[in-house]
């Protein structure tokens, strides 16, 4: 069996080849169907930690998190049996805590979608958000999960993976609170907040992540996002209406005064209503390049403050007696 005491016999590899893997992603288990490689130093090359085939256990992840070491590795031809070692043995092991599940969930996806959104392949996007909407369902709505279980677990910057799988839970526990509970629905509004910013990647990193106030050409980008992806997706026979719209219309306002078009009421659909308030309530308690988070309280007076205008009433309220009521 090969440990960290045996790195000194072990032959080097070069780091080419190799996928890194949060070690918070990894359950004691039985048996591994990959390799594990560790990396002893930043500058250095990786060496085999773990042998597939042999048992990982409690004590090798614990003496790994005392010596401060979060990422191991794998190769590259292993991805396909470490996707489904999650899925046996994290994601849906119903031995392993759901905070724990949810948490491994969101950071194992992460590369998955930021391969999928640089590379603008809108398939491989809507892939994506089919498969990661899915597991968000199950966990979020299937296995009693509150939202104050959730919020400790989820990172709170305005990276566009962060953002979207943020306003992906606040539309689930937003949704179900509201009353839907048919599993295709709540299937679909994961979906679809999965996709409403599909848009942004049009949009230059410099833009998305400038630090001050955007000039007028820069603001001009950023509104075109809800139709550059809607266009992307409007054909599309694998997504529906209400999931058309949540890409579409989560900028609009009940007052007309949103974008990209400026509906009013009932003109901007239920699912859109609950993406924008899972947005914007998303983007004012997390950390901004030119802001730091708000306090809960204080976005939830600002969600108050503003019903009837920008915010339909109900899911605002649903809001945030979710939040009090856990607190």
């Amino acid at each position: 069996m090969s440990t960290v005491s045996t790195q000194e016999s072990a032959k080097r590899t070069g780091t080419r080849g190799y996928l890194p893997i949060a070690i918070e992603t990894l359950v004691p288990t039985s048996k591994l169907e990959f390799d594990l490689y560790i990396r002893p130093d930043r500058a250095g090359a990786v060496v085999m930690f773990r042998e597939r085939r042999y048992p990982l256990e409690s004590d090798d992840l614990e003496r790994l998190g005392e010596s401060g070491i979060t990422t191991l590795y794998i190769a590259v031809a292993a991805h396909v049996a470490y996707r489904q070692y999650l899925n046996d043995e994290v994601i849906n092991n119903d031995r392993v805590p759901p905070t724990q599940r949810y948490r491994v969930l969101r950071t194992a996806n992460r590369a998955v979608f930021q391969t999928a959104f640089r590379c603008g392949n809108v398939d491989r996007m809507v892939g994506f958000a089919g498969e990661f909407g899915r597991q968000m369902t199950d966990l979020v709505c299937d296995q009693g999960l509150v939202l104050n279980d959730l919020l400790p677990l989820m990172t709170h910057d305005y990276y566009t993976y962060t953002h979207v799988t943020n306003v992906c839970t606040y539309c689930l526990v937003l949704a179900s609170g509201l009353g839907i509970r048919e599993e295709a629905d709540l299937l679909d509004i994961a979906e679809g907040a999965l996709l409403h910013d599909l848009g942004k990647r049009k949009i230059p990193p410099a833009v998305l992540n400038h630090p001050g106030r955007l000039n007028e050409e820069q603001w001009e980008l950023v509104r075109r996002h809800p139709g550059d992806g809607f266009r992307d997706v409007c054909l599309r026979p694998d997504l529906n209406w209400g999931q058309l719209m949540m890409v579409y219309q989560h900028h609009e306002r009940l007052d007309g005064r949103g974008y990209p078009v400026g509906l009013v009421d009932e003109e901007i659909h239920d699912w859109a209503r609950i993406c924008k308030v899972a947005d914007v309530f998303d983007a004012l308690s997390s950390d901004r390049p030119y802001r730091k988070a708000e306090p809960l309280d204080k976005v939830l007076d600002f969600l108050v403050e503003r019903i009837g205008t920008e915010f339909d009433k109900d899911m605002v309220q649903c809001l945030r007696a979710m939040i009090k009521s856990e607190s």
